[in-house]
């Protein structure tokens, strides 16, 4: 019988990572490890004052809010940059199941990015920030889910 590969997928707002499991007591294995600096795109340009608009000529003019904040356009470049890793790496990796762990903000936006084979095989996606974890400490946060 041959073992359940499993990748997984830690994220967080400025960084990733993607570790592969063998299967039952195989531990992880970091195989890829992202940063947004990586990115330089990434970073968002702006101007130093909201823009404005006038209705007509003669009326008022009134000041623009940006729709999105910049932190929300980093962090929905960043997820694009993770997804484009993740799925390079999911055929490479020969994996049956994905676990995506990241935070609530985040996670919504890997979720809505997830396609093809990698979404198909979506096994759990955990709301927690699990960044700042030594892969040997990740066991305990990835019961139930994952026996490493």
């Amino acid at each position: 019988m041959t073992p359940i590969r499993t990748l997984v997928l830690l994220a967080g707002a400025e960084d990733a990572r993607l570790f592969v499991n063998e299967g039952v007591g195989k531990g992880l294995t970091e195989i890829v490890a992202l940063s947004a600096t990586q990115f330089p795109e990434t970073a968002t340009e702006y101007a130093d004052r909201p823009g404005r608009q006038s209705a007509a000529p003669g009326m008022g003019r009134h000041g623009l809010q940006p729709s999105t904040s910049v932190d929300d356009q980093q962090r929905d470049r960043f997820a694009d940059r993770v997804i484009e890793a993740l799925e390079q790496e999911w055929p490479q990796a020969g994996a049956d199941r994905l676990v995506i762990a990241a935070p609530p903000k985040m996670l919504g936006r890997l979720r809505s990015r997830l396609k093809g084979a990698p979404k198909a095989a979506l096994m759990a996606d955990i709301d927690k920030d699990l960044m700042h974890l030594a892969p040997q400490d990740l066991g305990p946060h990835l019961d139930g889910v994952l026996v490493v």
